[in-house]
């Protein structure tokens, strides 16, 4: 599981730690820094693959003068079976045109994990394979899920053996068209969780279409189908240009959250957007199950009271986001640097301590725990 991310001058990121949880809440008002912490992940991952391309715009202000690091650690099992306290470390050579990465700006550190407050008396040598085999098994393929209800109404491409889902969740048809066959669990509980959460709709249907020029022009000559629900008591099938963007963003959710190889570490925007409140319960319930049936680690977004009501009793999950007046972004863990430091001071003053978990989901919104707009 990754323990800790730190990062120095990544966009609005100046300089922020974050110790993770299994499931983690990232909460704070729009353009806070939310989805940078995010992208610094997703950029991590591109450049230990050599996708990444790097340029001044992910700078903090976009300033050259600062020097871009970012730092993972994690506990990690290698081939002898012991476990290991991992750091991986990225840091850049800034000129005054370009932001300069290369392997040797990309270094491991591996320490015992049982003795790692003496770090560099137990630091022990892991070969380059080790590295890339680290990161490949801590990351995998690693995705900023935010789906477009706007590519999900339309016909699309099948056949291309689409096992996973793409961050937009664009591929949602060619997902559904292989699974459906070659992961049968995975459709069946894909379905079972629409019926809890939306009853009336009883089947995912699948209807072959003819291809268009248009359809020709940007996917090539390929077989293509359109997906739709149908309503079990007016036996009447929606195809997706009749649902709302609502329903079509919660059935990529159900996809993404039920992929039958999810990412190790599941990055995902605002799991509520565009679902009714009384059935955000149920979509990060399934998001608790899946970070515990399959064993992902889960860092998500919100600007919903009622999933940050759902940490009331993880508090140690949610990070507080917030910009000062330069625009770098600040983070405070909510158990760590609001709760515990409300306990000592009221204790101080013999007081009852603040109450905030009895409606955490109303404290941050009428602004006791920061991350509200100014």
């Amino acid at each position: 599981m990754l323990k800790r991310v730190s990062i120095q001058n990544f966009k609005s990121l100046k300089d922020v730690t974050l110790d993770l949880q299994k499931v983690n809440l990232l909460i704070g008002p729009n353009n806070s820094g939310k989805t940078n912490f995010l992208k610094a992940l997703e950029f991590f991952e591109l450049f230990a693959n050599e996708k990444a391309s790097i340029n001044n715009s992910i700078l903090f202000h976009k300033d050259p003068s600062n020097r871009m690091s970012l730092k993972v650690s994690f506990e990690h099992t290698f081939g002898n079976d012991k476990k290991y306290f991992v750091h991986y470390s990225l840091s850049s050579s800034v000129s005054s045109s370009e932001v300069i990465f290369n392997k040797n700006n990309f270094q491991l550190l591996v320490f015992n994990s049982q003795k790692v407050d003496s770090e560099e008396e137990n630091k022990e040598t892991v070969s380059q394979n080790s590295t890339a085999q680290g990161l490949q098994v801590r990351f995998g393929s690693l995705k900023l899920y935010k789906p477009d209800p706007n590519k999900l109404d339309k016909p699309a491409p099948v056949g291309l053996g689409d096992d996973s889902v793409v961050a937009d969740a664009s591929n949602l048809i060619a997902f559904f068209d292989r699974i459906r066959d070659e992961y049968p669990e995975s459709f069946a509980q894909i379905k079972a969780d629409l019926a809890t959460c939306v009853p009336e709709f009883t089947e995912i249907n699948f209807q072959n279409v003819p291809s268009t020029d248009e359809l020709v022009k940007q996917f090539g000559d390929k077989t293509f189908k359109r997906i739709g629900l149908t309503n079990g008591k007016q036996k009447t099938i929606y195809w997706a240009d009749e649902l709302s963007e609502g329903t079509l963003y919660f059935i990529a959710l159900l996809c993404i959250i039920n992929q039958p190889n999810p990412p190790k570490l599941l990055l995902l925007e605002e799991p509520e957007k565009g679902i009714h409140p009384r059935r955000i319960f149920e979509v990060v319930q399934f998001i608790f199950r899946l970070a515990e049936e399959k064993d992902v680690q889960v860092i998500m977004t919100t600007h919903s009271p009622i999933v940050v009501d759902m940490f009331k009793d993880m508090p140690e999950s949610v990070f507080i986001f917030d910009k000062d007046d330069k625009g770098a972004t600040h983070v405070k863990n909510l158990q760590h640097d609001v709760i515990e430091p409300e306990i000592i001071k009221s204790k101080e003053l013999g007081i009852e301590p603040p109450h905030y978990t009895d409606s955490l989901g109303d404290a941050w919104t009428v602004g006791f725990l920061g991350g509200v707009p100014k």
